[in-house]
């Protein structure tokens, strides 16, 4: 399973005959925003409707488009698939169906840590995506692979990473599978997954 590919089907669906799929998004990198801890990259926003949401990605977009132009196209390159994430936050944020799509302020991060220690405990845990702060505070529990984890963390570069669809439809009964941040608000919402995200606005 493709969750990106997923995720954009389901959100088709419920803009059928809506008319926004027509509506126009607006992809920019915003330099002075300070991303998630859990993110690296820059901040790709996206405006519609009159909300922003984020993405933080290493391969930005920088061109206006509609929504429907994630529709039926293939995805296949981590560009385009950062795009439609992008687009998935702040769509399902203008319908209501996922909040805090943009990341806390930097005084945050300490608490937030500290409740995400709480939440995954003394669980092994297995990052999907590039989440240096977390293999600096959480070493000792990192997992090898997700086979041997208890816990399994996405952050929004791994959310775009061939192969995670794939571990999340295996895992996601039998082990605790956790969204991290802004960037995969749309996934979460979309997909039902759980997400870790107490101090986003």
């Amino acid at each position: 399973m493709d969750i990106v590919l997923d995720a954009v089907k389901k959100l088709q669906d419920i803009l059928l005959h809506s008319g926004c799929e027509d509506g126009p998004v607006v992809p920019r990198v915003n330099p002075d925003t300070v991303p998630c801890q859990y993110e690296k990259g820059a901040c790709m926003e996206v405006c519609f409707g009159g909300k922003t949401g984020e993405f933080v990605t290493y391969s930005p977009i920088r061109a206006t488009t509609k929504v429907e132009f994630m529709f039926g196209a293939p995805l296949d390159s981590p560009a385009p698939r950062g795009a439609a994430c992008a687009i998935l936050n702040v769509v399902t944020a203008f319908l209501c169906l996922s909040r805090t799509v943009r990341a806390c302020p930097a005084s945050c991060h300490a608490a937030c840590m500290q409740d995400l220690k709480r939440r995954t405990g003394t669980g092994r845990v297995f990052p999907v995506g590039s989440i240096p702060s977390l293999e600096h505070e959480m070493n000792q529990f990192i997992a090898e692979d997700p086979g041997s984890a208890d816990i399994i963390l996405i952050n929004g570069e791994g959310t775009i990473e061939p192969g995670t669809g794939d571990i999340v439809s295996k895992y996601r009964e039998t082990k605790t599978v956790i969204l991290l941040g802004p960037s995969t608000a749309g996934i979460a919402s979309l997909e039902k997954i759980e997400r870790f995200c107490l101090y986003g606005t």
